[in-house]
């Protein structure tokens, strides 16, 4: 039997990379500062309790493989990945680098050439200065943006399908609006760490 924990999760500016300091500009131009500020405490929040339901677990971690939205590569190069976003202040890098720490192993789930297209569309939106080239930007992001969902959705899944063995168990953080769960193999059972 192959396990495998789904974890919905809530991105910090710090997981966004290079996107996170304009984002977090639109998010306090559009909520005001008092409410981001509120908003920033209510996802430490989260991200304390989930780190604690997470540890409380006692999964094997040397028998554990984690899957993470947004990472595309493993080894030396996602250990980096993980490292410097956990020193930009991201919770779930942080939450990773002690799991990876004890054992745990990171698997490349994203497909690059769909994360790349995502933050191009998004760049493209945050880059432009007029209204009017920020609205056909937002067009464009909105007519590819479920598309691109999916099409990550199914990767994702495809890649936990292909490398998560017998008697293991895999955690994966994932996006809200992303929607794996349907496209895993039937042999996998899954935890829903929200639903319990």
């Amino acid at each position: 039997m192959r396990k495998l924990v789904y974890v919905r999760i809530v991105h910090t500016s710090a997981d966004m990379g290079s996107l996170g300091k304009e984002l977090t500009q639109v998010a306090i131009s559009k909520l005001g500062r008092e409410k981001w500020e509120n908003n920033q405490r209510l996802i430490e929040k989260f991200w304390d309790e989930l780190e604690k339901e997470i540890f409380g677990l006692n999964l094997n971690l040397e028998n554990t493989r984690i899957y993470q939205d947004g990472l595309p590569c493993e080894g030396e190069m996602g250990i980096k990945i993980i490292h410097n976003t956990a020193e930009l202040g991201s919770k779930n890098y942080q939450i990773i680098e002690k799991m990876v720490a004890n054992g745990a192993r990171i698997v490349a789930t994203e497909n690059p050439e769909l994360l790349i297209e995502e933050r191009n569309l998004l760049l493209d939106m945050l880059k432009v200065s007029s209204t009017s080239e920020k609205e056909e930007a937002k067009k464009r992001y909105i007519a590819k943006k479920d598309f691109l969902l999916e099409q990550r959705d199914a990767y994702i899944a495809s890649r936990i399908n292909k490398t998560l063995e017998n008697e293991e168990t895999g955690i994966l953080f994932i996006g809200a609006e992303h929607n794996v769960i349907p496209k895993l193999a039937d042999d996998i059972e899954v935890f829903d760490l929200v639903k319990h």
